[in-house]
């Protein structure tokens, strides 16, 4: 054996271009941020209670609502009775606040473990990670709201036939259907505005208290204030503009659109910020 023979046979083999490492695309990091949502068992339990929750309460409200029609000394009328739609819709509010909870955990709780610099070390695109995060809760929370509400509705319904209350659906279409899609879009656009609030902040805590107080105390409050100002402001935020998703329209006017588009502006100008901050700030 020769000195060249030495030298080859020494000579590392070079990889080749089907060894190399799979690029890390944003489907890849949408599926790794599906299989991690769904690993956390605090995502099925939040889901389960939120689920028991609303459908408990519109039931719940449409059963009273039907004792009451019923009831020996001075009965409601069963006119009085809201429309089936709202009383399935009833529980909106808590779909809404687990949407933001998985919103908020799925980059702020990551942050606080310290599992977000091992995905950063493996998927360094951090707008990239930050998307995927935002599509796949946002996706899951609105799948999840309009199964949720649907079974609400089922369960409203069956309550109003058995007590002979008048359901007041209107057209289907538009009374039903559209208010069921419409606020399940809601709760997904609300768990996009968690995802984007929790990147800003880093902070579980603080992330889930600001977006609760932003959609659900804010605006009742500046409504309430006498002064012009105030009332404007108040309603322009989400969680006044956001109920012209679920509420059946006969028409759509200029202000409908109006506040459908703010509703969807509000996360995503969060959103926008969220990526230009955490392409710049350190893990």
């Amino acid at each position: 054996m020769n000195a060249t023979t030495m030298t080859r046979t020494a000579t590392p083999r070079r990889a080749t271009f089907s060894e190399a490492a799979p690029a890390v695309t944003f489907a890849r990091l949408a599926r790794a941020e599906w299989i991690g949502l769904w690993s956390l068992r605090g995502t099925s339990v939040a889901l389960a209670i939120g689920a028991l929750l609303t459908i408990a309460s519109a039931v719940g409200f449409a059963a009273m609502w039907g004792f009451a029609s019923t009831r020996p000394d001075s009965p409601l009328p069963a006119e009085a009775a809201p429309p089936l739609v709202a009383m399935a819709l009833n529980g909106i509010v808590i779909v809404q606040v687990v949407g933001v909870l998985l919103g908020v955990s799925a980059f702020a709780k990551e942050h606080s473990t310290g599992s977000l610099r091992s995905q950063l070390a493996a998927a360094p695109r951090r707008r990239g990670l930050l998307g995927a995060k935002a599509l796949v809760v946002g996706a899951v929370s609105l799948v999840w709201s309009i199964v949720v509400l649907a079974v609400g509705l089922a369960g409203v319904a069956l309550v109003y036939a058995a007590f002979d209350l008048p359901p007041r659906t209107g057209d289907v279409f538009t009374g039903l259907l559209l208010p069921l899609a419409g606020g399940a879009v809601l709760v997904g656009l609300s768990a996009v505005l968690g995802v984007a609030v929790g990147a800003l902040l880093r902070s579980e805590t603080w992330g889930m208290t600001l977006v609760l107080l932003f959609l659900l105390l804010l605006p009742g409050v500046l409504l309430t204030l006498p002064f012009d100002w105030a009332n404007r402001i108040g309603e322009t935020l989400m969680g006044h503009t956001g109920a012209a998703l679920y509420t059946p329209h006969e028409s759509v006017d200029p202000a409908v659109l109006g506040d459908i588009a703010l509703t969807l502006a509000w996360p995503a100008v969060a959103l926008a910020a969220a990526l230009v901050v955490v392409a710049r700030r350190d893990a």
